[in-house]
């Protein structure tokens, strides 16, 4: 096989596999999928051309007795051979994230995790038009249960019902766990733009595995219980409707055990140009729509300039969990700065 063949069989290999199947997430969940790269797809990082840092955060369920908060932090540093050869002689990046996830009537379930991250990146020409990057993730996760203000079956007297004096015998059996998490994926980039294509802008298509080693998750002392691996598949296409528009569609489909999820979403994308000291200048407004698959509608609006990017989302409820929320949705932010040039921002999705 020689080495274009080579390329063209990596790229077909991200296409293959893939199903129409339906997830509902063990592992936390954004709705702001492209916003969160370093948790939607390692490989990722290896598209990003300036270093970047960011900060998300989902609140999910607090009308209920059993609410979700998530945050996570990322930074990305691009890898090059030569500043002077910018997009040429990218091979790649590093990133570094940190999470945490909260859940519980009382906040008693806490997960936190590190990760550091590697992409390389394998041009498939000499215009950096097809792009494959392949990104590796080794982090490091505590998962814990905090048993203050939890109530145990033991604990009940049928004389005077819930007695706190009595101590639970399955309390003493919960502990913190540390371990090891291995995650890995590829990303397909397509930006035909650079070379005069009128209807699409770019494409892209990505696969990622997380978990690798099944690690033991299990609060229990002497338990074990495997994460299961999450499979993810996400993809989209991005064309030019007019010469300040883009319009998107946009595809993420996830399995994790016997859970799935489906999301279907579009992007509409505009340019707003400004003046400054005799400079154009301009930001991209974008306002984009999501169906997660018998779960909720999500709506989402950002501001994106050469530097920085606010984000929020809200997620509608369409599930039977909706009789029970008194329409008190998810909101989802993100925030994020470049440190560039001041080089104009792309409509990646």
């Amino acid at each position: 096989m020689n080495h274009c063949r080579l390329k063209l069989f990596i790229v077909g290999m991200l296409f293959c596999g893939l199903h129409s199947i339906q997830l509902k997430a063990q592992d936390a969940v954004f709705s702001q999928f492209f916003n969160n790269t370093l948790y939607l797809n390692p490989a990722q990082a290896g598209i990003e051309e300036d270093f970047t840092i960011s900060f998300g955060h989902r609140s999910q369920w607090q009308s209920l007795q059993f609410p979700y908060t998530t945050s996570q932090f990322s930074a990305i540093m691009p890898f090059y051979k030569s500043k002077h050869t910018k997009p040429l002689g990218h091979i790649g990046a590093f990133g570094l994230s940190v999470y945490k996830d909260v859940a519980g009537e009382n906040n008693n379930f806490k997960t936190t995790g590190v990760n550091g991250t590697a992409a390389y990146n394998l041009p498939l020409d000499r215009k950096y038009v097809n792009l494959i990057t392949f990104g590796l993730q080794l982090g490091l996760i505590n998962k814990r249960i905090d048993p203050d203000g939890l109530q145990w079956g033991e604990q009940y007297d049928p004389y005077v019902g819930f007695n706190s004096s009595i101590t639970a015998s399955e309390a003493s059996n919960l502990q913190g766990r540390t371990f090891i998490d291995i995650n890995a994926g590829a990303f397909w980039w397509y930006t035909p733009i650079q070379i005069g294509s009128k209807l699409i802008n770019s494409a892209n298509s990505g696969f990622s595995v997380s978990h690798l080693n099944n690690p033991n998750e299990s609060l229990l002392e002497q338990d074990h219980q495997q994460l299961p691996l999450l499979y993810k598949y996400h993809g989209g296409i991005v064309f030019n409707v007019a010469k300040k528009a883009t319009i998107s569609a946009n595809l993420l489909t996830a399995f994790q055990d016997d859970s799935y999820q489906n999301n279907i979403g579009t992007y509409l994308s505009y340019k707003v140009t400004s003046y400054s000291q005799g400079n154009i200048k301009y930001a991209i407004a974008r306002l984009g729509g999501w169906y997660r698959v018998q779960d909720s509608f999500i709506i989402l609006t950002e501001v994106e300039t050469a530097l920085f990017k606010v984000a929020f989302s809200y997620d509608w409820n369409t599930s039977s969990l909706r009789y029970n929320d008194r329409g008190i949705g998810t909101y989802e932010i993100n925030l994020s700065y470049r440190f560039a040039n001041k080089a104009p921002a792309k409509s990646r999705y």
